[in-house]
């Protein structure tokens, strides 16, 4: 289905709906101040870099575990909790499959990959939201919409 521009479809690839560019972290970086970091940038996962290199991802998931654990946030450092293995998607793959990993896998933030490393991040909220939108057909009459 041809989009608008600007207006991403389920049918385009995982570029059209991600976040860029991408915040990252270093594995050094304590919790509280990467907590910081995703509340200043209103974000719910960012990259771990080691010397410019990918080497994990750090989501509220992570935080809250952490916070469950009773570990310190002033000295627990994000390499230690961060997801070090977590599964990238690539840009030019098509919304609707990367999607389905997400929802198959339990899995709210991908990072996003081109030739030139990460280049962004898909969320699952990001995701729904064009698929959602992929089902309207009209305008609506008399819903929330019109209020």
């Amino acid at each position: 289905m041809a989009g608008r521009p600007g207006i991403a479809h389920t049918g385009d690839a995982v570029r059209t709906a991600m976040t860029a560019p991408v915040v990252a972290l270093d594995p050094g970086t304590v919790l509280r101040a990467a907590a910081q970091v995703l509340r200043r940038h209103d974000i719910g996962a960012a990259v771990v870099e080691d010397a410019g290199r990918f080497v994990g991802m750090l989501s509220e998931r992570d935080l809250v575990q952490a916070v469950a654990d009773g570990l310190d946030l002033d000295r627990e450092q994000v390499g230690s909790v961060m997801t070090d293995s977590p599964r990238p998607v690539d840009a030019d793959s098509p919304l609707w499959a990367a999607t389905i990993v997400m929802l198959r896998h339990g899995i709210r933030h991908l990072p996003v990959t081109d030739e030139h490393g990460i280049v962004g991040m898909l969320s699952i909220r990001d995701a729904l939201a064009v698929s959602d939108q992929d089902r309207i057909v009209g305008p609506s009459s008399g819903g929330l919409l019109d209020a």
